[in-house]
């Protein structure tokens, strides 16, 4: 079974072209920290308090590098529990060439393909196109069960669904003649009150559970990243929490120098600058 970020990373591949579309390349990375966030907390990894913020549940490593370096760095990074919306931010920023790993891993599972051309003879370019598996028509077969067919989602088609709206591919995943029908019910179902926010809630502002219980519960774990990164990237349309008001960050940083992460931790992805070919059996 793929991760929420490789799900994603292979519905913002252009099909022909095998490079990301031009509508997800800005919001794609932070998308991409936020599937690592959610994937952790379907896996019952993570969870979050009653400020939101994010809380290791169970240090037990996945066998995933990204997720398991992910998750090491939240456990270490402080004393005291990080807002999940720092989380967004500070992954984003930590996890150098973190598309190109996902793709590295897609490459090596099979579910894409790589093919090479020169430009001008001496510039040589990559692109990411289906592999063999067809996993992409898959997953494209399961959001749109979900959004045009309506059926109910489980949790991990639900995040996605998010996922796509925080990163612009709802015009990617969908046809031009189901466009607006997916847009409407893609709101319907990532709303507040559907997430199980009282009715009163309306995005752009920072709602308050009624009552007062787990923030774990019901749709709210597989929605709250991609739509606070939603809220922190676009500004609009997603949710605005409590850790987003304003609220000072740390001092230091949790990545570079001086962070509070040591090396060893996130600063160790994408260390080698990129991802080598040979990693695909020298064949390139």
């Amino acid at each position: 079974m793929l991760t929420l970020h490789e799900e994603l990373m292979l519905l913002a591949l252009d099909d022909k072209e095998g490079v990301v579309v031009p509508q997800a390349r800005e919001p794609l990375k932070m998308g991409l920290a936020s599937a690592i966030l959610t994937e952790l907390t379907l896996r019952g990894k993570l969870r979050t308090d009653g400020q939101f913020n994010v809380v290791v549940a169970n240090p037990t490593p996945t066998g995933d590098p990204l997720l398991d370096r992910a998750l090491e760095s939240i456990r270490t990074s402080s004393t005291q529990p990080q807002p999940a919306t720092l989380w967004i931010e500070e992954l984003t920023r930590g996890m150098r060439d973190l598309e190109d790993q996902v793709i590295q891993r897609l490459v090596q599972r099979g579910a894409l393909r790589v093919e090479e051309s020169r430009r001008m003879l001496f510039f040589k370019e990559s692109r990411f196109l289906q592999g063999a598996l067809g996993v992409e028509e898959g997953i494209r077969r399961r959001l749109r069960d979900v959004v045009i067919g309506g059926a109910s989602p489980d949790d991990r088609t639900l995040a996605l669904i998010g996922l796509v709206k925080m990163t612009n591919l709802i015009e990617v995943a969908f046809p031009y003649t189901e466009w607006e029908q997916a847009r409407r019910r893609i709101d319907e179902l990532t709303s507040p009150q559907a997430a199980g926010w009282p009715a009163s809630a309306q995005p752009g502002y920072a709602p308050q559970p009624e009552p007062a219980t787990d923030m774990m519960g019901g749709l709210m774990p597989v929605l709250m990243f991609s739509m606070l990164a939603q809220s922190m990237f676009w500004g609009t349309g997603g949710w605005m929490m409590p850790g987003m008001l304003g609220e000072p960050a740390p001092q230091e940083p949790l990545f570079g120098e001086g962070s509070l992460l040591e090396a060893g931790n996130m600063n160790d992805f994408g260390d080698s600058g990129g991802f080598d070919f040979g990693d695909f059996g020298g064949e390139f």
